[in-house]
């Protein structure tokens, strides 16, 4: 074992909440008003929700190439068989 603080590149600790559970995206969608090709807009589908032990849900997106991230920046989240606006 060794130190974190042996590492050169260490610079702190943060608390981090558990995933405690994944919740399928169930047709919601996460949407973003400039995030798209030269800032227009980007919507992607919800491919999980993320839980934590302190009760937070994470949008969890795939676009269109399997890329997979969290959305948390999204401006809006459209539930499942509703349009936008």
């Amino acid at each position: 074992m060794r130190l974190v603080t042996d590492y050169e590149d260490f610079s702190h600790l943060e608390r981090a909440d558990q995933v405690v559970a994944a919740v399928p995206g169930g047709g919601w969608r996460a949407h973003w008003t400039d995030q798209g090709p030269n800032g227009t807009p980007l919507t992607e589908q919800v491919l999980a929700w993320l839980i934590t032990s302190q009760r937070r849900a994470t949008a969890i997106t795939v676009d269109v190439y399997g890329h997979v991230e969290d959305a948390d920046s999204a401006d809006t989240f459209i539930p499942p068989g509703e349009e936008l606006g």
